[in-house]
């Protein structure tokens, strides 16, 4: 991936499987039809199981849609898992404050019984966003509109309307499966996305001992070393996020304790996929661009900026806020990607932070 665009579906599929973790897949709502993977009109919860389908042909994996919101959380809450089971929530910005409190019980479950090695259970979130609106310029002197914005006025919206609860049982956000990212080749992974149908023909030309690693690469991953400078390191980065002008420091920047052995993780995945058994500070980047755009919580009014306890003015920060708003607008329909300005912020931690020689 590029330093402002999403990973791409595959890989981030194929990682989540491993790590048996949950993520989130970002879907724009206003999408050329060039850039769909096939030509028949298809929603996003279909186009996600083919692409899960297309990338697993063996079988082994059990796909499940959740329809109607209450009713199928009650489903899934006494419904005991067989086999490993994705399931795909089609438009979790849309669940009430009780369903979201029942998935997050539920989430908690699965994880616990992916720990007791019961049953095996992740999740797919569909968030849609569409193109961020350009905030309207200053107006001139004297004007009735040219008055300071109230400091409840949000300048910067998040494309996350779920609770923090909620989002942080997620691991990462991903491009759909039918948008092409360029790859990264800082970790040697190629993470180019395929529409389905070379997906397909992709998976039919590996072999069956091939496609079996992804799901057994797990007990590989405890062999990968993660050296103690390295640890400090993501810790480092991780402070840096939570002190970070833009981030809300109040709620430490949405970096949680969980965040260092998330990224550990992450990080000897990537280490493992680019043959190395061990995890350099490259894997550190690459994970930190992956993990903590989706994770942080930025200022978005200048109330919920630090500096105003040190003498700051606020129209100040509302000018300032308003500027980033604008770049962003432009950014996210350039790069496809409405965490661009989070990603802006990581990019900016790791150049300030000194990796371990």
């Amino acid at each position: 991936m590029g330093d402002h665009n999403l990973p791409d579906f595959q890989t981030c599929l194929k990682f989540s499987v491993t790590a048996k973790k949950s993520f989130l897949c970002m879907y724009r709502d206003s999408v050329s039809k060039e850039k769909l993977a096939s030509s028949m009109p298809s929603t996003c919860d279909i186009q996600l199981k083919r692409a899960i389908n297309d990338a697993y042909p063996g079988g082994g994996i059990k796909v499940t849609v959740l329809n109607s919101t209450t009713a199928s959380l009650d489903s899934l809450a006494t419904t005991h898992v067989k086999e490993f089971e994705i399931v795909i929530i089609p438009d979790i910005n849309s669940l009430l404050q009780p369903d979201q409190a029942k998935l997050v019980k539920i989430m908690r479950d699965c994880t616990v019984a992916i720990e007791k090695a019961q049953s095996t259970r992740i999740f797919i979130g569909v968030v849609h966003w569409n193109n961020p609106v350009q905030p309207s310029g200053a107006a001139k002197d004297g004007d009735e509109a040219g008055k300071p914005a109230p400091k409840t006025r949000i300048f910067l919206p998040t494309s996350f309307r779920m609770g923090a609860w909620l989002k942080h049982k997620f691991w990462f956000a991903c491009a759909p499966p039918y948008l092409d990212f360029e790859s990264s080749t800082e970790s040697s992974i190629n993470t180019r996305a395929n529409n389905s149908i070379g997906m397909a023909e992709e998976e039919k030309q590996e072999p069956e001992s091939k496609r079996s690693i992804i799901l057994n690469e797990e007990a590989n991953l405890n062999d990968v070393f993660v050296g103690s400078t390295v640890r400090r390191y993501i810790l480092d980065i991780m402070v840096h996020l939570r002190t970070h002008r833009l981030t809300y420091n109040a709620k430490a920047g949405g970096v949680y304790t969980n965040s260092l052995d998330d990224v550990v993780l992450l990080s000897r995945l990537i280490g493992l996929h680019s043959g190395k058994m061990f995890v350099s500070p490259s894997h550190v980047k690459e994970a930190s661009r992956w993990y903590f755009p989706m994770h942080l919580e930025l200022v978005q009014r200048s109330s919920m900026d630090s500096s105003l306890l040190y003498g700051s003015d606020p129209n100040l920060v509302d000018e300032m806020l308003e500027k980033l708003a604008k770049i962003k607008c432009e950014e996210v329909n350039e790069f496809e990607n409405p965490l661009f300005l989070e990603s802006l912020v990581v990019k900016n931690v790791l150049s300030k932070v000194v990796p371990p020689v």
